[in-house]
């Protein structure tokens, strides 16, 4: 099992500190969960980890160990890729989505069966989805082509930048269930809907104004911030995908909508 840990991470623009002493870890096959208030520090933690960050001087304190090494931000790129909001942000607009797996596949230095690693990702027609460019793709379908080409560069632990945004129920359960059953990868999964954690996240993080406040294994665990946030979010009901046939007045033939 190996392990990527991250300690005392900190992140300024200018004089102004937006990540405060971040620390976390995550282990192959485990899913951890970073949550909090927009504007928290989430997805710049998660930047932070591969110095992919857009202001100066960026990362000034903290680092990054995996299986206890000490690594820069560039070492771990390929090892540890980094899944968009937008799936299509992750892919070249310029190539084929078969070109990409394979060249993230010689990167390396393992061949793959492209059309054979669509099919495990959900794709209903792997060989033309191979010949697709980016923009020819839904948005859960750019999600899973992105996490074909992480698969591909063997990327063991894979930092999610709420990649469910703007996917509508079935297809956000969907990709919950493919990122859940990825053998042997860790996630680090940001988000701010609380909704999707039970069952899926092994572990919550709840980061607030820049700094760790809290940390439990269930929802039910947090306490202070992460309480709070629960309570706040406690009305919105979950997003419920049963797959089951259309309500009455469709299948009579009546207008659903």
């Amino acid at each position: 099992m190996a392990e990527l840990s991250v300690h005392g991470l900190t992140v300024r623009s200018g004089a102004t500190t937006l990540v405060d002493g971040v620390g976390f870890t995550v282990r192959t096959g485990e899913v951890v969960a970073v949550v909090g208030p927009s504007g928290s520090g989430k997805t710049l933690s998660l930047r932070a980890i591969l110095d992919l960050l857009p202001m100066r001087p960026g990362r000034v304190a903290g680092e990054v160990r995996l299986d206890g090494s000490l690594r820069s931000g560039a070492e771990l790129r390929g090892t540890v890729g980094l899944l968009f909001q937008d799936g299509r942000g992750s892919l070249d607009p310029t190539r084929t989505l078969d070109v990409q797996v394979r060249h993230a596949a010689a990167l390396a230095g393992a061949p793959t069966d492209v059309a054979k690693l669509l099919g495990e990702l959900g794709f209903s027609d792997p060989a033309a989805a191979a010949g697709r460019y980016p923009h020819e793709l839904s948005g859960g379908m750019a999600q899973r082509a992105a996490v074909a080409v992480a698969l591909a560069r063997r990327t063991r632990f894979l930092l999610c930048d709420e990649p469910t945004t703007g996917l509508d129920a079935p297809v956000k359960a969907e990709l919950l269930r493919l990122l859940r059953a990825l053998p042997d990868v860790g996630l680090c999964f940001v988000t701010h809907d609380l909704r999707l954690l039970p069952g899926f996240a092994d572990r919550i993080v709840v980061i607030e104004g820049g700094r760790v406040v809290d940390e439990a294994a269930t929802l039910e665990g947090l306490t202070g911030a992460g309480r709070r946030l629960v309570e706040a979010t406690a009305g919105i009901a979950a997003p419920r995908w049963t797959g089951g046939a259309a309500g009455g007045a469709a299948a009579a033939g009546g207008v659903a909508v």
